[in-house]
């Protein structure tokens, strides 16, 4: 079976003409860059076709240039082919980005969002001052312990991003930073500077996180469509309020990729598909985890398409399927062991192999096993206390994207039970 997960690049991966051949051959795409056009204020293509790559790599451009791009790129596919990714995750920017097409933001709010940023991000720091460098072939705590060796009381760098198992990146001072490249260059790494004008994820951007704090504060957000993992800490999102909660610190929190990775590798992810600029997520993956596929959609577009036809081919999700993943990715209120083990692991597992016969037999869920499916759900929402409101607009969202909506009524009596979840007896 297939399970994708959509992957959205950060700044850094920005240059001069990129999605000229979309924008040229796709009216929708045009609208997009359009509206995205009106809301900056200024014309953003200009400056992505004409300017130069100085200009291009200023951070309130860059931003809104990868922004606008990566999100025209899955808007151009999912008009094509309505398929069915498992998760999606972005890199630092790029989290904003799968946020936005896991439709939490609406485009307007979340450009809005990302012009803030890019702007509080670029003005944290005087012009040069801060720098970044992608460090390759050393164990991370090798890293660590450089950034703390060249560090003084004034000046500063840090790991900002854990991209995979022989590749971070370092942010401080353009000074240090420099400094750590040539030592340790001396002792096997391969350094490269990265197009970035300001120090990311780390302390010197303090201020401008807690001006970005006020921005997120006032940005309406709804329910994910699809799981989009966190930069923070590499788990699933579960509700606006944490994402609100993540996203308050992930401007001066280290990027957490290669975890982020490693826990869809273990949700049975087997297909990665980077939708932005150039490959670079493409590339990470490739190194650590030869055995699994990876495209991006500038070098692998045919590749993607033929992925996609595979998956559609199969089947659409099923109710038992949705279920599953919507129980995993709930969030859970609940901590007493007891009820925990009778209330979510049990009936988890039972349904977990109803999925697995059904997949090894290759047929469709009985109304029956739908049945079955739901009541596990609401058992797990009713024991890790959530919300009525937001049980019905996950029972809701399971069956438009199952296209069972016409089971809707006949299985309300079981997911909406006279029973009242915990939290709200």
């Amino acid at each position: 079976m297939i399970k994708i997960a959509l992957l959205f690049p950060g700044q850094g991966s920005q240059y001069n003409m990129m999605g000229k051949a979309l924008i040229e051959s796709s009216p929708e795409v045009r609208d997009i860059f359009q509206r995205t056009n009106e809301i900056l204020g200024y014309d953003l293509l200009a400056i992505i076709n004409e300017g130069n790559l100085e200009q291009l790599t200023r951070t309130e451009h860059a931003q809104p240039a990868i922004f606008a791009y990566s999100y025209a790129i899955f808007q151009s596919i999912w008009k094509e082919k309505k398929f069915f990714p498992s998760f999606m995750a972005g890199h630092s920017l790029g989290e904003f980005t799968a946020l936005t097409c896991a439709e939490v933001f609406r485009y307007e709010d979340a450009l809005r969002l990302v012009m803030e940023r890019a702007t509080i991000m670029q003005q944290a720091t005087a012009d040069g001052f801060g720098g970044m460098a992608a460090i390759n072939g050393l164990h991370p705590l090798l890293v660590e312990e450089e950034c703390e060796r060249v560090s003084n009381g004034e000046d500063k760098i840090v790991v900002a991003n854990y991209n995979s198992s022989n590749q971070v990146v370092i942010s401080g001072a353009k000074s240090l930073v420099k400094v750590a490249m040539e030592n340790l260059a001396k002792i096997g790494a391969i350094t490269i500077p990265l197009q970035v004008s300001a120090p990311f994820h780390t302390p010197y951007l303090e201020l401008s996180n807690q001006m970005f704090q006020r921005a997120i504060a006032q940005t309406p957000m709804s329910m994910l469509k699809w799981p989009v993992i966190s930069n923070v800490d590499a788990k699933p999102y579960y509700q606006p309020t944490e994402i609100q909660e993540r996203l308050n610190v992930q401007m001066i929190s280290a990027v957490r990729w290669k975890e982020t990775i490693e826990y869809m590798l273990r949700q049975g992810v087997n297909t990665f598909i980077e939708l932005g600029p150039k490959s670079a997520l493409t590339n990470l993956l490739k190194r650590d985890y030869s055995h699994v596929r990876a495209y991006s959609y500038e070098d692998n577009y045919q590749e993607i398409m033929a992925v996609i036809d595979e998956q559609t081919a199969e089947k659409r999700p099923s109710v038992v399927s949705r279920s599953l993943a919507i129980a995993v990715c709930t969030r859970n209120q609940n901590w007493n062991e007891e009820e925990y083990q009778k209330g979510v692991i049990e009936p988890y597992r039972k349904i977990q192999a109803l999925g697995n016969k059904l997949e090894e037999e290759g047929r469709e869920e009985s109304i029956e096993e739908i049945k079955q499916a739901i009541e596990m759900l609401r058992s797990v929402f009713v024991t890790k206390k959530v919300s009525l409101e937001e049980q019905r607009e996950r029972f809701t969202q399971i069956f438009d994207e199952t296209k069972k909506r016409h089971l809707f009524a006949d299985l309300a009596p079981v997911m909406f039970a006279e029973k009242e979840a915990v939290n709200e007896k």
